[in-house]
């Protein structure tokens, strides 16, 4: 039986290998349960060096490129410098190494996690494409500082909602994407599941998280409901832990 394949965004100034790191809560939970594809941005923002926190859990210590989605020039007018670039290389991705079940985004992977599913669920003639692809609508997202890509030309992609199930992972004391900016992309989904948490701008390592995490993806991969998988974080009901709401 094929397994469930999940595409994973990181964030600004992050890379694959990174977001592999600040995402190992999510891979504990997902096992060998699914394929994750990390995918690394195509807009080259300079070189970075990781913190030392994130040394201790990465496989070697070395300078990492510091890539981005696309890079945001605010003047007379907003601008998203490369986003065709990164449309055109997730194009691409799908076609070459789709389906994809769901995806992974975290702040300006994020972002682009519902550009995506706007592109594929709801065509338009608008000035964003993913090209000539062919490619089901993604099935369910979780986005952890996710907010809306802010050019007005752009407001088109969430004018209507997005009928998908979708986890929202908000840091209440986040001071890089006010958890205000998280809540209006909330209200973009039908019915979005929101965990709330006390801490910043990431992806929480609680056993808590990992728990709500749990919860939601195995109405998608039925693999997590195994009693050998559950043991792992335990079981829970996603509404007991994460705040549910309509929008």
């Amino acid at each position: 039986m094929t397994k469930p394949k999940i595409l994973c965004l990181h964030g600004f100034g992050e890379n694959a290998e990174l977001f592999k790191v600040r995402a190992r809560n999510f891979r504990a939970v997902i096992g060998d349960t699914a394929d994750l594809v990390f995918l690394d941005g195509p807009v080259d923002i300079g070189s970075l060096h990781m913190t030392t926190g994130d040394l201790v859990d990465a496989s070697i210590a070395r300078e990492f490129t510091n890539l981005a989605w696309w890079w945001m020039r605010r003047g007379r007018s907003f601008e998203a410098r490369g986003i065709g670039k990164t449309l055109d290389l997730i194009g691409k991705v799908l076609t070459e190494q789709g389906p994809f079940d769901g995806i992974l985004g975290f702040s300006q992977g994020g972002s682009l996690a519902i550009v995506i599913s706007s592109l594929l669920a709801n065509p338009s003639d608008g000035p964003l494409s993913l090209g000539n692809v062919d490619h089901p609508p993604i099935k369910f997202l979780v986005l952890a500082g996710a907010f809306q890509l802010e050019v007005p030309e752009y407001e088109y992609l969430y004018k209507q909602p997005l009928i998908m199930p979708s986890l929202h992972m908000v840091g209440t004391y986040d001071t890089v994407v006010d958890p205000e900016r998280s809540k209006i992309v909330q209200g973009y989904f039908d019915s979005p599941d929101i965990f709330e948490f006390v801490g910043g701008h990431f992806i929480p390592q609680s056993p808590k998280c990992a728990r709500v995490m749990r919860a939601f993806l195995k109405q998608f991969i039925p693999a997590l409901g195994d009693s050998k998988n559950e043991q792992s974080t335990g079981s829970t009901d996603v509404a007991a832990e994460a705040v549910a709401v309509s929008a």
